[in-house]
């Protein structure tokens, strides 16, 4: 018997069809997933930022059942989310529990990086690999919520396309607001021959701090060794970024758009090794025919919704500066080329490094991060050195006696040649102030 395409277009497209129950689903089990990560770092150890929002209320989400009940909140939310019983309420608790928890998160010390601009100003940014899913999850409720107010029913197909389409005009926006801000930030040098040799050779450091093996083959060693051939990928990144609004015209282009993204995230992964796998989902996502859409493959027609998303999240982006979660306008690999610091926790002669997320409840990355934005000040160090004794009273393993924190310098010049240097920095125990 042949396949009837018109009777599985008809039911793909009924009312309470399983594409809807497939969009709803893996949208709620790729929140539930990018949540597991702030779950499990939040800890009693945890320090904040001043002024954030961490600050005033991390305190009360650091115990075991406050983030118990958080937990249950986001999966009874998704639950109901995915099987459409009330979804825009559903989707907006679940949004709300997920903003707060990553908002949190982010006010940790180790999440954020400050980076020198080429005129020596220093300038504080949130890691961003929350981002696009926090900023998604709003699109999806308003829409979702303007929906149900406009009369389709909170159950109905067409209130589960507009939040679709939520995520639709959510995902471009993200990418072309990072495109715009690397061009305004460094013009046309951001394809730029130091970036791979550079950030592969940091990386790589950051993965031998935590604790994993590190081998030099690979493409991303092999544009390490010939800068030049690096600056043809990141021309084409920039491009398809800035091709992120096409996206918005339809099921065609935007399974192009994502399915590219999807490729690059992959890319960058194997690459660079930046896991941001919450991206990589959403684009996912994002490619699927999921919920069925009719009408034409081109024009704007049932994209409208996307459209608006696309340009309230822009405009809002660029507004904010990153200053206002989840907002973002981050130019990843667009600060100026500084020499990076890169901090381990070592035996005292530095020949054994051990492995930072299990002794110090945070990424190599950050903690490195956090050092260098105390560096500055010698009171701020001491804080920095305390809280990294502190952290590792709460973490899965302890350090022994003469654990000594090591500074590494990596550095490269306009040709893409890198530099390294390293030096002792303190003995954590048994006194902090020891070997300064």
């Amino acid at each position: 018997m042949l396949f009837d395409w018109a009777a599985w277009q008809h039911s793909w497209n009924a009312p309470h069809s399983t594409s809807d129950l497939f969009f709803r689903s893996l949208f709620a089990i790729i929140l539930a997933v990018a949540s597991t990560g702030p779950f499990r770092e939040l800890n009693t150890a945890s320090s904040w930022r001043a002024g954030t929002v961490g600050a005033r209320f991390g305190g009360f989400l650091t115990p075991a059942w406050a983030r118990v009940a958080l937990c249950c909140a986001v999966l009874l939310s998704g639950g109901a989310f995915a099987a459409n019983v009330l979804a825009p309420v559903a989707v907006a608790v679940m949004t709300v529990c997920f903003l707060l928890l990553a908002t949190v998160y982010l006010s940790q010390e180790f999440a954020g990086t400050v980076t020198e601009e080429d005129d020596g100003r220093r300038h504080f940014t949130v890691h961003h690999h929350l981002h696009l899913l926090g900023m998604a999850a709003l699109a999806i409720t308003a829409t979702g919520l303007c929906a149900a107010a406009a009369g389709y029913g909170a159950t109905s197909h067409r209130t589960t396309v507009w939040m679709a389409q939520g995520l639709w005009g959510a995902i471009p926006a993200h990418y072309f607001v990072s495109a715009v801000s690397k061009v305004r930030k460094r013009g046309l040098r951001w394809p730029d021959p130091r970036l791979f040799p550079f950030y592969v050779t940091l990386f790589a450091r950051f993965e031998a701090g935590d604790g994993k093996a590190v081998t030099r083959t690979g493409p991303g060693w092999a544009l390490a060794r010939r800068p030049r051939w690096g600056v043809v990928t990141l021309w084409a990144v920039l491009l398809l970024e800035l091709s992120t609004p096409l996206a918005v015209l339809g099921p065609a282009p935007r399974a192009v758009i994502c399915g590219s993204l999807l490729l690059f995230h992959l890319g960058s992964l194997w690459v660079l090794s930046v896991d941001f796998r919450e991206n990589a989902m959403l684009v996912a996502l994002g490619m699927l025919p999921l919920p069925f859409v009719g009408g034409p493959w081109v024009g704007l027609g049932p994209q409208a919704p996307a459209v608006m998303v696309f340009a309230a999240a822009t405009v809002l982006s660029l507004a904010f500066d990153d200053r206002v979660y989840p907002f973002s306008n981050l130019p990843m690999f667009a600060a100026a080329y500084r020499p990076a610091s890169v901090v381990t926790l070592r035996s005292p002669d530095g020949s054994e490094i051990y492995p930072t997320p299990e002794v110090a409840n945070c990424s190599t990355s950050g903690l490195s991060r956090e050092y260098s934005a105390a560096e500055s000040s010698s009171d701020a160090l001491d804080a920095f050195v305390d809280r990294v004794g502190r952290r590792n009273a709460a973490a899965p393993s302890s350090l022994p006696d003469g654990a000594t924190l090591w500074v590494e310098t990596v550095d490269v010049d306009p040709t893409g040649t890198v530099r390294t240097s390293q030096r002792r920095l303190c003995s954590l125990f048994p006194s902090t102030a020891d070997g300064r």
